[in-house]
């Protein structure tokens, strides 16, 4: 059988056999990430997006204290739970090692950041304050590792709104434009009946004239009959 030449930036190139580097789950699709955008990597934690690699697959790249190496999240972190290393690091151009390490990460459970009332107070970074201040309240604790309440009380000591008055005037918004859009439904259909009902009795006043007029003008034509009647009998 013929192998695949496997490239992992500076590492040695690998040869995987072909048997074992197909892909037996997906598909699996690159996500769309802006330069300069921080995400999660679930191997190396926050990272900056840098760029797309030029993989079968193209991955995202990302920075961290400058080491440039593709982030592992979305599907590629679902690969490598249910793919085979060789299978992964054929699709996404690594090395066989570097697919064993993440491997290895991904089954371990994800650490989180929990405090308890005896355990010192955990230090905010400037990385996560910039979360907390351009992210949502979700997605700046899923990033950071910490608690909605936490989130919350760092976003009030740094002098930012509550997410959560935000959340509540964007439903509350959405609400009033539902029913601003039913209202002007009523409104339509009101106005409607209403004009079919303008038109019906001008319509009825018309028919209603024509048949006076036509009563008057047979009553003018009867009149001078009966007076040359009466004339003739006297």
């Amino acid at each position: 059988m013929r192998g695949m030449i496997i490239v992992d930036g500076g590492g040695p190139a690998m040869h995987t056999p072909e048997h074992n580097s197909s892909l037996r789950f997906g598909p699996y699709v690159t996500p769309v990430v802006a330069t300069g955008v921080i995400v999660e990597c679930e191997a190396r934690g926050l990272v900056t997006v840098v760029g797309l690699s030029k993989a079968p697959i193209p991955w995202p790249i990302g920075d961290r204290h400058g080491q440039h190496e593709l982030i592992v999240f979305k599907a590629l972190a679902r690969a490598v739970r249910q793919e085979s290393p060789e299978a992964v690091a054929a699709a996404w151009g690594v090395s066989l090692a570097t697919a064993q390490q993440w491997k290895k990460v991904c089954r371990q459970p994800r650490p989180r950041k929990k405090q308890t009332l005896a355990s010192p107070a955990i230090p905010w970074k400037p990385s996560e304050d910039e979360l907390v201040g351009n992210l949502s309240l979700a997605e700046a604790a899923r990033l950071t590792g910490r608690t909605l309440t936490a989130v919350r009380k760092r976003r009030r000591m740094l002098g930012l709104p509550d997410g959560r008055l935000a959340t509540q005037r964007a439903a509350r918004t959405h609400s009033l434009e539902q029913q601003a859009q039913a209202a002007c439904s009523v409104l339509r259909s009101r106005t409607k009946v209403l004009s079919d009902s303008l038109s019906e009795l001008r319509m009825t006043f018309a028919r209603s004239k024509a048949t006076l007029a036509f009563w008057h003008t047979m009553q003018g034509r009867s009149l001078p009959a009966v007076s040359q009647n009466t004339t003739w009998s006297g």
